[in-house]
């Protein structure tokens, strides 16, 4: 996939400051699945789904983005697309890099960028936090078979990688 097909997550995830907000401590993380998106995540909040259309080098591809924004400058997300193919047979390294790279975006700056297998299919993913002017994403990437899965949480430092967070991300899993 080509690093404009993931600039609109970097949009996304570029969404408000989020300098010093923070979510009500009284909030209940809730299992949401995702018969569609074939995954399961505890969310603090009713989940928005919203899809869009993202131009790829293989033709149009259809986002599909659950969100949850507990407070103003705090939001935790789980994205999925289906490549083609022959975009899914290429090594995971290099698609990751490009998810990375377009999340980050000019303004950007990669913290921490940690490889990692999730799941017991060992799904490889990457774990990363970028540091945007002002605010932090804290992002999971996972490519399962063609889907290619983006968990991640938008705010302060302090929030994105707190155990909260770490809740989160830990409660992520890839269904059938």
């Amino acid at each position: 996939m080509r690093t404009r097909t993931f600039a609109l997550l970097g949009l996304v995830a570029g969404i408000g400051t989020a300098a010093q907000a923070r979510p009500d401590p009284a909030i209940e993380y809730k299992l949401f699945a995702s018969s569609d998106g074939r995954y399961k995540v505890l969310f603090p909040g009713p989940v928005k789904t919203e899809t869009t259309d993202v131009k790829a080098a293989a033709g149009t591809l259809k986002l599909t983005l659950d969100t949850v924004q507990p407070a103003d400058g705090v939001i935790f997300m789980v994205t999925y697309v289906d490549a083609s193919d022959a975009v899914a047979k290429a090594p995971p390294g290099p698609r990751l890099d490009k998810v990375r790279d377009g999340n980050k975006g000019a303004d950007g700056k990669v913290q921490t960028d940690k490889e990692i297998e999730v799941g017991a299919e060992k799904y490889p993913g990457r774990d990363l936090l970028i540091e945007k002017p002002t605010t932090f994403v804290r992002n999971r990437v996972v490519i399962a078979g063609n889907r290619l899965y983006q968990v991640l949480i938008q705010g302060p430092k302090e929030f994105v990688t707190s155990k909260d967070a770490d809740r989160f991300f830990d409660s992520f899993e890839v269904t059938r």
